[in-house]
């Protein structure tokens, strides 16, 4: 019974809400209620309240990039498309709507899509995420150069952000460029902050890199026995696979990121 208190509360709030006539402060009243219960994870009835929030007088775009955040999250990835690109028309340019854009696009296979409006989120902002996002687009289209430039960004701009690394050794694996890749995912793994999935990246990427015979010398400690025995032949069957694109929708980068 306590579980559900959340979502009791919610309903309470949104049928509360709805029976009352706007007034100069129901955007700023929605909203709070929609980020507090973004807050406690049910994206779902946070969506319903910033979308009452988009028709409120007051409204602008932050709304809108709410209502596509909580869409996606939701699992609604064609209505987070719509809520962005009206956050575009509303602010055009927005460095935010277009991050958003262009990965609900990826989550879509709207791959050209995507990579446009990542290029411009990337571009205008020269922010990390917007290079990371738009390298995963790149290596799902199958273009692990286009790939490989736009996840060296992201490194040169967060240079200890140990996932970027291993995002970029991917492209260098899935390009064939097998000793950047060692070298890339080797710097990863000597870190002192690796974790055990940048041990899972180690793993895969060398073995995506040829160097299977290096597996048994590595230390991954992280990695339980039977998952590490999983993990290699789940390696060796992407491995197998001649197409770039196949290869890194095989990786799971879409659901990933």
């Amino acid at each position: 019974m306590f579980n559900r208190l959340p979502l009791l509360i919610a309903t309470a709030l949104l049928a509360s809400c709805a029976g009352q006539p706007p007034t100069d402060d129901s955007y700023a009243r929605f909203m709070s209620l929609a980020g507090d219960l973004q807050k406690r994870g049910d994206a779902t009835t946070a969506a319903s309240l910033y979308e009452k929030a988009t028709q409120q007088p007051g409204s602008h775009v932050e709304a809108w990039l709410k209502l596509g955040e909580t869409r996606l999250a939701s699992g609604d990835a064609r209505s987070a498309e719509r809520a962005y690109q009206q956050a575009l028309e509303l602010k055009p340019g927005n460095v935010d709507a277009l991050l958003g854009l262009g990965t609900t696009q990826v989550r879509l296979g709207k791959l050209d899509r995507a990579v446009t409006a990542l290029t411009q989120a990337a571009n205008t902002g020269n922010r990390a995420d917007a290079w990371n996002r738009l390298g995963i687009a790149e290596i799902l289209r199958g273009q692990a150069p286009a790939a490989q430039s736009a996840f060296s960004k992201s490194v040169a701009l967060v240079p200890n952000d140990l996932d970027s690394r291993c995002n970029l050794a991917l492209a260098y694996a899935l390009g064939g460029q097998a000793q950047q890749a060692l070298d890339t995912i080797h710097s990863v793994a000597q870190s002192p902050r690796a974790q055990p999935r940048h041990q899972r990246n180690e793993l895969l990427i060398t073995v995506l890199a040829g160097r299977e015979q290096d597996v048994a010398g590595m230390t991954l400690e992280d990695i339980p026995a039977a998952e590490r025995q999983t993990l290699l032949i789940e390696a060796r069957r992407i491995k197998a696979i001649a197409d770039p694109a196949v290869q890194a929708r095989e990786l799971g980068l879409v659901d990933a990121h």
